[in-house]
């Protein structure tokens, strides 16, 4: 099995074989265990045991809980990952990937606005589902270039709130104007 992992910027090969795992060409020892009925997992790598809590968000998309820390993950497989990168070249989605809506909900408090810049992080939308508040932040520092929904607003699973403008064709921009 082989694919691709995107994780805070960084993107690592990864090949499963015959119970080996191999990261970026390294050979890194890894055993998971599930959590009895629960969506806990306990990881082990290098020696250290980890507790985490995988969600899938949809489309290749994760949610990792990691020992109380959350990372957002992207898994492709080899032809997706094909893709991304061609289009890549091509210029197309070069920015940031919008920011959707992990689960139904309704939308509490929209915390920022068309051309505002955010930083990798920061809260942007407050969604309330199954009565709890959720926090949705900015997947990477960005300038922000649609806000698709207000407050009070239905959403549903996988709706595109809001779409961001790479900031090197800000600067760029910034740059043809001075």
């Amino acid at each position: 099995m082989d694919f691709f992992v995107h994780i805070d910027g960084e993107r690592l090969h990864v090949q499963v074989e015959n119970g080996r795992c191999l990261v970026d060409g390294e050979p890194v020892e890894m055993e998971l265990a599930s959590g009895n009925g629960t969506p806990i997992r306990s990881a082990s790598a290098a020696g250290q045991s980890l507790r985490v809590r995988p969600r899938h968000q949809g489309r290749g998309a994760w949610r990792l809980d990691v020992e109380g820390s959350q990372f957002e993950v992207e898994v492709l497989d080899p032809g997706q990952e094909a893709i991304r990168r061609a289009r890549k070249v091509a210029g197309a989605g070069s920015g940031p990937a919008p920011l959707k809506a992990p689960m139904p909900g309704l939308v509490v408090r929209v915390e920022v606005a068309e051309g505002d810049l955010v930083e990798e992080g920061q809260g942007m939308i407050i969604v309330e589902a199954m009565k709890m508040e959720n926090e949705l932040r900015a997947p990477a520092a960005a300038r922000v270039s649609a806000v698709s929904v207000s407050e009070g607003m239905a959403v549903e699973k996988d709706m595109v709130l809001i779409e961001f403008e790479a900031l090197e064709s800000v600067e760029a921009e910034e740059e043809e104007e001075a």
